[in-house]
């Protein structure tokens, strides 16, 4: 055999080695990562975890949007006329939207404990804050709607904004918490 060599010392016992002297040694060889197939198992295990992830991903975005929209109240008070006239439509526009998006947030929620099979009932103290916390959302933006016309209305409006950030921080406290047991 040309280019083989024989080894008297070698596992093969004499055996002529046949590898170029790039190529490493066959005990020393790894396997190609490229070959490996993931199991069904594992698949669903990585299916059920981005499931899982769906709600605190989402939630995340519309807490930072909530916190935005919170500035409102600063801001408020430096505008003046048609400039305020259009941010407070704004504001309201982005208000609902906030709200449809969290009520979609809470239904991810739901869904990934049903398709995990957690079931539907909350298991804990963050799962029952949710639909509290979507409720008061909606209630927020109820007298938001109203606060043009009603001065009492605009009054609870920015309370009920204040205890919403505050049951937004306890939230997800308790989620940030809660993920770990999932997981």
């Amino acid at each position: 055999m040309k280019g083989c060599s024989l080894v008297a010392s070698s596992p093969l016992r004499g055996e002529a080695l046949c590898r170029s002297p790039l190529e490493p040694p066959a005990e020393l060889s790894f396997p190609n990562i490229l070959d490996v197939k993931p199991s069904r198992v594992e698949l669903m295990e990585a299916l059920d975890t981005i499931i899982l992830l769906l709600h605190p991903i989402t939630a995340a975005a519309i807490l930072a949007w909530i916190w935005w929209q919170y500035g409102w109240k600063r801001k408020s008070r430096e505008l003046k006329g048609e400039t305020r006239r259009q941010e407070i439509e704004r504001h309201e526009k982005i208000g609902e939207r906030i709200l449809i998006a969290a009520i979609i947030s809470v239904m991810i929620a739901f869904l990934a404990r049903w398709y995990t099979g957690l079931g539907l009932m909350p298991g804990s103290l963050h799962g029952f804050t949710g639909p509290l916390g979507i409720t008061l959302l909606w209630i927020t933006a109820r007298w938001g709607r109203k606060s043009r016309e009603d001065r009492v209305s605009k009054i609870k409006h920015g309370r009920a904004a204040d205890l919403l950030i505050a049951l937004m921080i306890l939230h997800s406290f308790l989620g940030f918490l809660y993920i770990f047991k999932v997981l």
